[in-house]
């Protein structure tokens, strides 16, 4: 091979790595017949204790599958919950039996919507950080999943 395309091959993937921003190569995660897509946690306001998750699964099997419980060292205790409107009033839901992901179907937890919450926080979380939590599956089992620590006011799909 001609020594000036390798020089261009390489100027191409050195500038590849440093202009595309590091957070696009670690949004997907593989379990299965799942997807798990850009986990996030928005940054809680200095003092509080809880800091609300949020992710899309995606379903490529041909069965319902369910997200039942979660693990992680910095909360003592996380639910998954559901914000819908009750009469006029917004109400969150905790979800005791699990978010259902239909078979070739995605769910989108987000803010207004199903979520997750970390509860009893036992370390500041700060934007730009990881979280490293563990997602149970009814049927599939777990994964380990690296959520961001996302400033909610600058964060971007």
């Amino acid at each position: 091979m001609n020594y000036k395309i390798l020089k261009y091959i390489n100027i191409i993937l050195i500038l590849t790595v440093f202009l595309f921003p590091k957070n696009i190569y670690s949004h997907d995660y593989y379990l299965g017949k799942l997807t798990i897509d850009h986990p996030y946690i928005a940054q809680p306001m200095p003092g509080m204790k809880a800091a609300a998750g949020y992710l899309v699964i995606k379903n490529k099997g041909n069965e319902s599958e369910y997200l039942i419980n979660l693990e992680s060292l910095f909360s003592k205790n996380i639910e998954l919950h559901e914000m819908a409107m009750i009469g006029e009033v917004m109400k969150m839901k905790k979800l005791s039996n699990g978010i259902e992901i239909p078979p070739g179907k995605e769910i989108e937890l987000k803010p207004g919507g199903f979520h997750i919450m970390f509860k009893n926080l036992n370390k500041e979380l700060l934007a730009g950080s990881k979280e490293k939590v563990i997602l149970h599956f009814k049927n599939t089992g777990k994964i380990i999943v690296s959520f961001e620590i996302s400033d909610i006011k600058k964060h971007s799909h």
